[in-house]
């Protein structure tokens, strides 16, 4: 009986190429016959079938190639660029399950398989996961593979590799926080027939120079110090905003005036107006600029459906911490489950039950998972000083009230205390503060409902 004595998995990933990982992997074979002699230079048919799970597993991808074995007898192959027999390679979501790679040979040439191997692919899946990477400029995760197992770290500075022997495979990548949209997925419905996607990350200003940034990351927070810098000449970030400090009729967030009404138009909402942040501004995000009107700020009803109305909304959301920041993670409506290793507890009551790093928090966000750190807020009376950082986030809607020029409705979530001094978390979509106060803004924009 014919056998394949031997499979070797070869990843290839060129220094060249990392800014654009391609959609295959390499892997090569020796092809013994039953006398346990090499078929050199013979002409092989192979099916390659990836299997999910185990390996007897659903097939989620399978093609067909025709390839000529070498004077050793090794026959090497690229998964992905075969002729497709089912699936869709660049759909394999490598990081919810095991994957196992099947291979079938017929030493003919043919079509007539006999022989026939599965072994479990490992090192490939978080390669063709790293595809994510737009450019390396800014690396910030080393993961290794040791003996097979996963180990990350999130820096490279400082690591020590102690016996290089064990290592099966050393993949570089980018923690790249802007995934959800650039795969386009990650909708959150707000109505029966609306939907949006949140923006990479929070809003930053620089008062130097009238800048606006979305930082690398969805953890990205400023802190304290840098926000309560208020002067117009600081080149520092802030995170935290003023409501309607665009920069339109020269109110920037830096502007001391603590009258509520000075910040808008009234009592009217921000949405296509100049008022609004994004509207007003050309926005930066990894080497990228969204021109004004690309995104906006989300309304209150907005923030209400998505928390309260959308059908299994509360278990959509929980408090976590991600790279040791803490602050609240909402699934979006398309949520296909948790990736392979992750788990969430929705509702949890503090921050250490739903813990993310590392490619375990990258391998959510590639799945639509949206995190809002907790920053906290900044009241403008002097001296500026941030309130319950890491305890409780404040994010802006949009909307302003009808009853008051001083007040807009606002989303907080955190850790709060009751007068028994019993701790809860909370979850508040609409709760009204005057204008004057400081707090985060993540933006959103509509997108059409998927239908899958």
């Amino acid at each position: 009986m014919k056998k394949i004595a031997s499979l070797i998995l070869a990843l290839c990933i060129a220094a060249a190429t990392f800014a654009q990982i391609p959609q295959s992997f390499g892997f090569q074979t020796v092809v013994r016959n039953s006398n346990n002699n090499v078929l050199t230079n013979s002409h092989v048919g192979a099916r390659l079938t990836i299997l999910k799970n185990s390996a007897t597993g659903t097939s989620v991808y399978c093609e067909t190639q025709d390839v000529y074995t070498s004077a050793n007898g090794v026959a090497t192959f690229e998964v992905g660029k075969g002729t497709v027999v089912s699936g869709v390679f660049a759909n394999i979501s490598w990081l919810t399950a095991k994957h196992f790679l099947k291979t079938e040979i017929d030493p003919d040439g043919g079509t007539n398989y006999t022989i026939t191997e599965t072994t479990e692919l490992r090192s490939v899946p978080y390669a063709m996961f790293s595809g994510m990477s737009y450019g390396f400029d800014k690396i910030d995760s080393l993961m290794a593979v040791f003996n097979n197992r996963l180990r990350a770290t999130d820096s490279l500075l400082g690591i020590r590799i102690d016996s290089l022997k064990h290592i099966d495979s050393l993949i570089l990548i980018r923690l790249v926080s802007d995934s959800v949209f650039r795969n386009g997925i990650g909708y959150f419905a707000t109505s029966s027939s609306t939907a949006i996607t949140f923006a990479p990350s929070n809003l930053w200003y620089r008062p130097s120079d009238t800048a606006w940034k979305m930082p690398d990351h969805q953890w990205d927070t400023v802190g304290q110090v840098s926000n309560s810098q208020l002067a117009v000449g600081y080149n520092g970030w802030i995170d935290l905003l003023t409501w309607a400090t665009s920069g339109y009729n020269d109110i920037y967030p830096t502007d001391t005036v603590v009258t509520g009404s000075y910040f808008g138009n009234g009592m009217n909402n921000l949405n296509g107006t100049s008022y609004d942040w994004a509207y007003f501004n050309q926005i930066d995000f990894c080497h990228q600029t969204y021109l004004p009107d690309t995104w906006r700020t989300p309304t209150a009803a907005e923030w209400t459906y998505i928390f309260n109305t959308r059908p299994n909304a509360t278990n959509l959301r929980c408090l976590a911490t991600v790279n040791g920041i803490n602050g609240l993670v909402l699934l979006p409506d398309d949520w296909p489950g948790m990736p392979f290793g992750c788990t969430m507890v929705p509702q949890a009551d503090n921050w250490g039950i739903n813990i993310y790093e590392g490619i375990f928090w990258t391998a959510m966000e590639n799945q639509g998972a949206v995190f809002l750190p907790a920053s906290g807020y900044l009241h403008r009376s002097p001296p500026y000083h941030c309130h319950d950082q890491g305890v409780q986030g404040f994010y802006w809607s949009e909307t302003s009230t009808t009853n008051s020029a001083n007040n807009c409705y606002y989303m907080y979530f955190g850790i709060m205390y009751t007068v028994g001094g019993f701790r809860h978390a909370q979850y508040v979509p609409d709760g009204i503060c005057g204008r004057d106060f400081s707090h985060s803004v993540r933006l959103v924009k509509d997108t059409r409902i998927h239908q899958d």
